[in-house]
């Protein structure tokens, strides 16, 4: 009996060390860090939202769109500052997250680049990355701090 009980707790310990490496790299989270008004943000290309008459974005299957080719990561930015936030996907702006708010990207396989910043009145702005991504099937969140 105690032999069982040793075995079943030696898997057990091994579970454990095998599941923290992965939680750790599904869930990010990243503190901002202050740049003076005036300085130039290398890691956006661009910074506006205006939409073309002729854009063809298709669908996400989860909105109806056609079945993903690949496998998908869902992605969630987790806003954890007391701040409006600009998220940037390969330096495009993605998505403005509001103050605690949460973002739910969904990605196909594949590397990106992952940016946020919130900007002040002066124009000096927190940021957050960049954070390389790899999406390879599984899920992701990054938490951004103040």
């Amino acid at each position: 009996m105690t032999k069982h009980m040793m075995g079943a707790a030696l898997v057990a310990c091994v579970i454990a060390l095998i599941s923290v490496p992965l939680t750790a790299q599904n869930s990010v989270q990243t503190a901002g860090v202050k740049t003076q008004a005036g300085a130039k943000d290398t890691n956006v290309k661009t910074d506006n939202a205006l939409n073309s008459p002729d854009q063809k974005i298709a669908a996400p299957e989860r909105k109806g769109g056609p079945k993903a080719k690949a496998l998908t990561c869902n992605a969630h930015i987790d806003n954890q500052t007391p701040l409006y936030v600009r998220y940037y996907m390969n330096g495009d702006l993605e998505a403005i997250i509001g103050p605690y708010g949460d973002y739910y990207p969904a990605y196909t396989l594949g590397n990106a680049v992952l940016y946020a910043k919130a900007v002040f009145p002066d124009g000096s702005f927190l940021s957050f990355g960049p954070r390389n991504y790899s999406c390879s099937g599984s899920d992701f969140t990054w938490t951004l701090t103040p």
